[in-house]
């Protein structure tokens, strides 16, 4: 991720944030031809507020999926608070994180090819999402919830199922929707580490 994107992120208001989600929202239709002064004025908000967000319109998607990625973490850590087990937990977030690392960053797909700085961000939060993947299998290894395991291994070829089966050359050959698929195969994994 660039160090703009994440200095930025840090530092926005809530009328930044407003406008952000209102962007969100103008990002999943398509912004590939437009202008910062296009994008300010399909918000209705001035040049100056969008550039208090970002310098550059690749500076603000980043800004904007860095957000977008980081309140799906902060949302699957609130629904994994109150469970004890390890392995319940990751269940839940591979849940979460399939549909995350599949859909909803497939709606986006067709400008962050061509957007400076999204692939380091995208990596850094997938990065992040096998690293707590493999954290939660030690942890279920440890609390002998699972079999002994590489967790590395496993959490890499979890971390990774979604965003695999949501190329579009690989979506269109499956019976059901990637994260519905990404869950299925997700879990064939998962209770094949209690066997043993």
């Amino acid at each position: 991720m660039t160090l703009v994107a994440r200095k930025t992120f840090n530092n926005l208001t809530e009328k930044h944030i407003n406008v952000i989600e209102d962007f969100e929202d103008l990002l999943e239709k398509g912004i590939a031809n437009l202008t910062m002064s296009d994008i300010a004025s399909k918000l209705k908000v001035s040049l100056r507020t969008l550039y208090e967000i970002a310098p550059s319109k690749e500076d603000l998607i980043t800004t904007t999926m860095d957000r977008i990625l980081t309140n799906i973490g902060r949302e699957a850590l609130n629904h994994m608070k109150d469970i004890e087990s390890p392995l319940e937990r990751l269940r839940i977030y591979m849940r979460i994180g399939n549909e995350a690392a599949g859909p909803k960053l497939q709606k986006f797909d067709g400008d962050l090819d061509k957007i400076r700085g999204t692939k380091e961000m995208i990596d850094f939060h997938h990065n992040y999402f096998v690293s707590f993947i493999k954290t939660l299998l030690d942890e279920a290894q440890e609390a002998k919830e699972i079999r002994r395991i590489d967790t590395q291994a496993v959490a890499i070829t979890l971390g990774g199922i979604a965003r695999e089966l949501s190329i579009p050359g690989n979506k269109k050959s499956l019976d059901d929707l990637p994260e519905k698929s990404s869950n299925m195969v997700t879990d064939l994994i998962l209770e094949s580490l209690n066997q043993e």
